[in-house]
């Protein structure tokens, strides 16, 4: 398969995701979609209709995935001997690990992934939809819950306590090993309503279970927060879902208990805090005094932040509100770039 071959049936295959997972249409993949959120109540339907349409939008089309690739060499697409490349996906979000799978492909290397038990089958299931639309990629592929060998390189995505296992296991293999990482977003009390709106999706987006999830947010001091929390009530419906109530009962609970002081909407916790991750339920938050108190945290911080959301003319390369969960394709996890680690295997 050429270069042109590859982008081809990407391109089918993100028409065929909207396609199949209209609610109604009764096909294979919608009844997965259905069916995911038994082996992991994280992903509802509604997140992982989000995933989709952000990965066949932003990502699988042919003119978004030309632009990519005329980025690199061609040598980069085309390998005078292919690798086998391990892909230990995480769990956290719908389709996790599908941009790896992108590159690995495009690139003319071979995948193995190893799936999460928390992927509800959703990887799967796209593989199932590629290999129909160009069974060649049969010869590319191939998935694992276990066993791992006979492997060239690998890419891991884990946490902090699982990147250093994944360091010393795969210590003599050329390795993309991605850790833990947060999202925060700086305020500065000009914001509007429908920005404050569109900063809600970037924190509760995936119930704030993604890398790209905002975490903490810097405002000014003296902040006055009415105008946040009335936008947050565009999420308020999370309080019908048992898992995230629960996490968020507990926090409440735990909290009071250390009488720890907390802005309560009765669905999420605003909590102060200098830490930038925070637990399913609460949001951290901060006050600066200055814009340099601000650049001097994120400069600090620079190698736990997957994003910085705000106004880019304050921040450089801030991430506008609301655009946080739509990475586009040439946006890689943890700023490493995975075409150029492929080319040089």
């Amino acid at each position: 398969m050429n270069l042109h071959v590859r982008i081809d049936a990407f391109v089918k295959l993100g028409e065929r995701m909207l396609q199949d997972s209209k609610p109604g249409c009764g096909s294979k993949f919608e009844k997965v979609i259905q069916e995911a959120s038994i082996h992991n109540p994280w992903f509802t339907a509604e997140n992982i209709c989000y995933a989709i349409d952000a990965i066949a939008n932003q990502w699988l089309k042919e003119d978004y995935l030309k632009e990519f690739v005329s980025k690199y060499p061609k040598e980069c697409f085309t390998p005078i001997e292919k690798k086998k490349v391990v892909v230990i996906m995480a769990g956290n979000i719908p389709f996790a690990g599908f941009h790896d799978l992108l590159c690995i492909l495009l690139t003319g290397h071979l995948f193995f992934g190893k799936v999460s038990s928390k992927d509800g089958h959703l990887i799967a299931a796209v593989i199932e939809m590629l290999k129909e639309i160009n069974p060649d990629f049969d010869d590319y592929i191939e998935l694992a819950e276990v066993t791992l060998h006979g492997f060239d390189a690998v890419i891991a995505t884990g946490s902090d306590n699982s990147s250093r296992y994944f360091d010393y296991y795969f210590k003599s293999y050329p390795t993309i090993i991605r850790k833990h990482r947060n999202s925060i977003a700086v305020l500065t009390g000009d914001e509007t309503e429908e920005e404050l709106t569109r900063l809600s999706d970037d924190i509760f987006l995936y119930f704030g279970l993604g890398c790209r999830s905002v975490s903490m947010i810097l405002v000014p001091k003296g902040y006055d927060f009415v105008k946040l929390l009335k936008a947050f009530k565009a999420w308020q419906n999370l309080d019908t879902h048992n898992k995230y109530m629960n996490n968020y009962e507990f926090q409440k609970t735990m909290n009071m208990m250390n009488l720890i002081d907390l802005i309560d909407t009765d669905f999420m916790l605003l909590k102060q805090s200098d830490s930038i991750s925070s637990t399913v339920g609460v949001v951290h938050y901060q006050e600066y005094e200055s814009f340099n108190e601000v650049l001097s945290f994120i400069e600090k911080h620079k190698q736990e932040l997957q994003c910085v959301v705000g106004d880019s003319k304050n921040i450089p390369n801030a991430i506008p509100f609301g655009f946080s969960q739509n990475p586009k394709v040439d946006e890689f996890a943890d700023s490493i770039d995975t075409i150029e680690f492929l080319a040089k295997l």
